[in-house]
């Protein structure tokens, strides 16, 4: 068993999912940002819910505009951990075990994850607190002061994180061959 430990800590690497989790971290957070900047309402349903109910239901124009911010933020939370996990991949000589691979990619996702509460909603939403992440008529609000609202969503995306992870797992840790092989051929 400590042999088995050993190769693990041998082909998981702590720099791919630190570099990897902060290149993340850095794309959705400047998405995050200006799409906030652009109009808040686009998050209206990330909102607390007294928030959302006083803010009113969310505008036409800002659920179309939060479906193009919803397949960014898709493309950006499946591509970057794929991409750490064919790098890892190459930087193990093309061999990738599931176990290694799940573990890069939720990784890699959960400092994501950590970036969003620390930086997202309690430094700028919570701390800093500009005029461009309060949505119209909810204007001095105490939910907007509530840090309990966004470490539950942190638990929520650390439980929602599992899965993505395990399917990013399955598809970089295989061998993938190209053609026939010579003996399947008769």
């Amino acid at each position: 068993m400590n042999q088995r430990l050993v190769e693990l800590q041998r082909q998981v690497s702590a720099k791919r999912i630190l570099v990897d989790g902060s290149i993340l971290s850095g794309l959705i957070g400047t998405l995050v940002i200006a799409a906030m900047f652009y109009n808040a309402e686009i998050f209206h349903d990330d909102y607390p819910p007294d928030i959302q109910e006083k803010a009113g239901p969310m505008s036409h124009r800002a659920k179309r505009q939060r479906r193009i911010v919803a397949l960014l933020l898709f493309l950006l939370l499946f591509g970057v951990p794929v991409s750490s996990n064919l790098k890892l991949k190459r930087q193990n000589h093309g061999k990738l075990p599931f176990l290694v691979a799940w573990l890069n990619a939720y990784a890699v996702s959960a400092i994501f994850n950590l970036f969003d509460l620390l930086v997202i909603d309690y430094l700028v939403v919570i701390g800093l607190h500009p005029e461009f992440v309060v949505l119209p008529g909810t204007e001095g609000m105490a939910s907007y002061q509530d840090f309990f609202f966004p470490f539950v969503g942190f638990l929520k995306g650390l439980g929602f994180g599992l899965v993505p992870s395990l399917l990013i797992a399955f598809f970089t840790s295989r061998q993938w061959t190209k053609g026939l092989d010579h003996d399947q051929v008769t």
